[in-house]
């Protein structure tokens, strides 16, 4: 299925790019929200996503999903723009942090302990357990051995409840 997927996108089939983003925007959109990102800015991830495979589909090898390239495509930009501002950030005088409001609901805590996390474990979280995606689809998102995506949950997870309960306290 992927490799006649790919060989339409190849041809130009419209349709072909029409089921592509149809079956994908909407997951990729989720995950830049969760990633932080604002509406107009996620849609413009996942745009900058579906441009990347149009510029990019005569070079594709159709070993992963058209969905893990996109996926990997969105973090590489995600990685980039969190990379940009923190340079902006960094040319500018600091200012204080906002303190969080007393009474953050659950998903509001996790959320934001979630961003704490060393980059990898955050993303292999997000996609694991915020879009389903199984081990080896996150493994050919995120560009690494399925073992190293494995630890990198583990020790998320871990992380994530030790912030948890640190925040709790």
């Amino acid at each position: 299925m992927e490799q006649e997927t790919l060989e339409r996108l190849r041809r130009g089939d419209a349709g072909a790019y029409r089921d592509v983003v149809s079956n994908c925007a909407p997951r990729l959109l989720r995950l830049a929200e969760r990633l932080g990102h604002p509406a107009q800015e996620a849609e413009d991830l996942v745009q900058d996503a579906f441009l990347a495979l149009v510029r990019s589909v005569d070079r594709l090898e159709g070993r992963a999903a058209v969905s893990s390239w996109l996926t990997r495509v969105l973090l590489n930009r995600h990685t980039d723009v969190v990379r940009s501002r923190v340079l902006d950030r960094s040319r500018r005088p600091a200012a204080p942090d906002a303190p969080a409001p007393a009474d953050r609901d659950e998903a509001d805590r996790v959320r934001a302990a979630l961003r704490r996390l060393p980059e990898a474990e955050h993303h292999v979280l997000l996609l694991r357990y915020f879009e389903g995606l199984p081990y080896d689809e996150i493994a050919h998102a995120v560009q690494a051995p399925l073992g190293t995506v494995h630890s990198h949950a583990f020790h998320g997870l871990r992380r994530l409840r030790a912030l948890l309960e640190e925040d709790a306290t």
